[in-house]
C-alpha cells in the first residue's frame, strides 16, 4: 500500500498527460512511431489508473454512489460505447474505419474519385487540384482516397477534410 501511495497518482498524471499529447500527435495527422507509443504508453497509463483506483477507492466508490456521479460516468459510459460501436470494424472498405456511419464514408472513399467527387460538390479534377495543392500525390481522378490514404500514409478523415474545406 505504501507504493500505491507514492506512485499511484503521479504514474496516474504522467502517463494521462503523455497519452494525450500521443493522441493530439495522432489527430493532427503526425505519425511515425508516435502510433506503436501511443499505444504502449497507452497500456502503461491503463496500470497507472488501476493502481489509482485501488489507492482511491473509498473516495471512488463515495463519488460512484452521488447521483451526480452516476449521471457523468453513465453519460460519458454511453458516448464511450457509442463511439466504440462506431469504430468497430465492419470487414468491408480500405479506409481503415468501422461500421454504423463509417461504413457510408468507406464505400465514398473506395470508388474513384470521378465517382465520388460529385458526392463532395465538385467535380473530379478539382478534387485531383485541391489534393495535389495539399501535397497529397495524386495520379488523377482514378484514385480513391482509400487508395490514397493507404499508400501515402495520410488518414481518411484529413483527406475528406482538404476536399471538403472551402
Amino acid at each position: 500500500m505504501e507504493f500505491l501511495k507514492k506512485y499511484a497518482t503521479p504514474l496516474s498524471i504522467v502517463t494521462s498527460i503523455a497519452v494525450s499529447v500521443t493522441g493530439l500527435m495522432l489527430l493532427f495527422g503526425i505519425r511515425g512511431e508516435v502510433g506503436e507509443i501511443h499505444e504502449w504508453i497507452g497500456v502503461a497509463f491503463v496500470a497507472a489508473m488501476v493502481m489509482h483506483i485501488v489507492r482511491n477507492w473509498p473516495g471512488i466508490k463515495k463519488i460512484m454512489s452521488s447521483l451526480p456521479g452516476m449521471a457523468i460516468v453513465g453519460g460519458l459510459g454511453v458516448v464511450f460505447i457509442a463511439l466504440t460501436v462506431m469504430a468497430m470494424p465492419s470487414g468491408s472498405g480500405e479506409g481503415g474505419h468501422g461500421g454504423g456511419p463509417w461504413m457510408v464514408v468507406n464505400r465514398v472513399a473506395d470508388v474513384p474519385l470521378s465517382t465520388s467527387a460529385p458526392a463532395l460538390g465538385m467535380t473530379a479534377d478539382q478534387a485531383v487540384t485541391k489534393l495535389k495543392a495539399a501535397g497529397v500525390p495524386v495520379d488523377g481522378p482514378s484514385d480513391s482516397l482509400a487508395h490514397l490514404a493507404r499508400e501515402h500514409g495520410q488518414p481518411l478523415p484529413k483527406l475528406f477534410g482538404l476536399l471538403i474545406k472551402q
